[in-house]
Formats: structure tokens, sequence, C-alpha cells
């Protein structure tokens, strides 16, 4: 039997295309899939910025046009990663409260719950209005565009980065132990590296060479927060999970569309 296409699995796995069959998921088709994880956040990106930009064009309305970008982002994606960012919040406020018995056994469960704590409705809420309040500064169609590609291209990466081979998982079986320790880290800098200099070129595209230079040290900087942050998580949780992923995905793809708006306006 022939493995799924990569391209075609991550978009299976990552968005709400439907997945081509497979029975058998292996990690070698996790590490495929992963690889292509940052082309499904271009095209993401671009869905979104072309919605974005066009409404900008033809009404110059640019709070909706920012909102709208959001909004088919998350539609494309069904959510999963707002799921993922709110489980995680909820685990590290769990851990946080240094109650009795609250330590990562305790915070994993709470993780996997089906509901929803305080602390996850806080942080999607946060998420959300810095990613609208970021597109909605941008100065026109282009830098909007430009702005709604980067965001869900940096989240992508971080995710790479974060399965990296070293990192572990932080409990056995499920989605985020597949994923976990599969990518050799050659593959995720290198990666990293040309998403930095795509940056560069779109801000140079969008607005003028020192908006590139100020983009790609955006993405780098971003990245390295999301490499921070997965060390802090596998210090409280003992590694990575499949809410761990969606809440890489949009911490970083927030953080980057902040410091984009603030070099590209």
């Amino acid at each position: 039997m022939s493995r799924p296409q990569p391209l075609a699995l991550a978009a299976g796995l990552f968005t709400v295309v439907p997945m081509p069959p497979v029975l058998d998921l292996q990690r070698g088709d996790a590490r495929r899939a992963l690889a292509w994880l940052p082309v499904v956040g271009l095209l993401l990106g671009a869905c979104a910025g072309a919605v974005g930009s066009g409404v900008v064009l033809l009404s110059g309305a640019q709070l909706l046009a920012a909102v709208l970008s959001v909004v088919v982002l998350q539609l494309l994606v069904g959510g999963m990663h707002l799921d993922g960012l709110a489980d995680t919040f909820d685990g590290l406020a769990a851990v946080g409260s240094r109650k009795a018995g609250r330590d990562a056994a305790a915070a994993l469960q709470v993780m996997r719950q089906p509901d929803i704590g305080a602390m996850g409705v806080v942080a999607i809420s946060c998420v959300l209005a810095v990613q609208i309040a970021a597109l909605a500064t941008a100065p026109d169609a282009r830098s909007l565009f430009v702005l709604a590609l980067l965001g869900p291209l940096a989240g992508r990466l971080a995710v790479l980065v974060a399965s990296r081979r070293g990192v572990p998982a932080a409990r056995p079986g499920g989605f985020g132990a597949l994923f976990a320790g599969v990518t050799p880290p050659a593959i995720a800098w290198l990666q990293v590296v040309v998403g930095a200099g795509a940056a560069g070129a779109l801000g140079w595209w969008a607005a003028d060479p020192l908006a590139g230079i100020g983009l790609a040290l955006v993405m780098l900087t971003g990245i390295a927060g999301s490499v921070g942050w997965t060390r802090h998580l596998v210090r409280v949780l003992g590694g990575v999970t499949g809410d761990v992923f969606g809440a890489m995905v949009e911490v970083t793809t927030t953080l980057v569309l902040l410091g984009g708006a603030l070099v590209i306006t």
C-alpha cells in the first residue's frame, strides 16, 4: 500500500481538508507531513490574506478586513489550534495554582477534559483580539496580505521546531506522541532560515528594504520565543502534546503578527 502524499497528509491533519485514508499512520509519515506544514501555513495565510486584502481594496474597511481574515483562517483549521491553546493554558493554570496534588499529571488530565476553564477563555480572547488588532493596523491591502501570510507561516514553523528530535512527548500515545521528536534539527532550522528570508522579501515588496529586515527579525524572534516557551512547557508538563502544538501555533502567530504590525505600519 502506497504511503500518503506528505502535503495532502499535512493538510488533512492540520486543516479541515479531508484527509486521505490512512490505516496505519507511522512516525515516518508524521515526519514527512510536518516538513510540509510551513507550506500549509503559507496556503492558509494566502487564503486569509486574499479575503482581507480584497475587502480593503473594495471598501477600505480595515477592521472588517482584519476580522474576516482571522475568521477565514480559523474556519480553514476548524478552530483546532484554539482548542489546544485553551487546554494548554488551563493545564498551566492548574499547575500554577500550587494546590496539593497539582503536578504535571494533574495538568495533563485537566488538558484532556472536554470543557474549557477561565484561563482558556482568556487565552483565546487575548489571542484573537491581538491578531485582529495587528491586522487592522496594516496601512494598505498589500501589507495586510503580507502579515496574514507570515503569521500562519510562523506558527507552523514553531511546531516544526518543537517537533525536533530531543523534545519529548508528555505522555505515550496520542496525537502529540506521534509527532514529538520526529523532525531532524537541521531540517527544522533550515526551514526557519528560509522562512525568515521569505519574510524579508515580502516586507521589501510590501514596503521597503528596512521593513524587509524588520520582518525577517520579527520572524526569527518569534521562533526564538517559541523555543523558549517549549522548554518551559517541557519543564512543567514533562513534554509536548497535541494541545501544546496547537498553542504553539496560535501564540507564535500572534507574536509575529504583533511584531510585524509594529514594523510595517
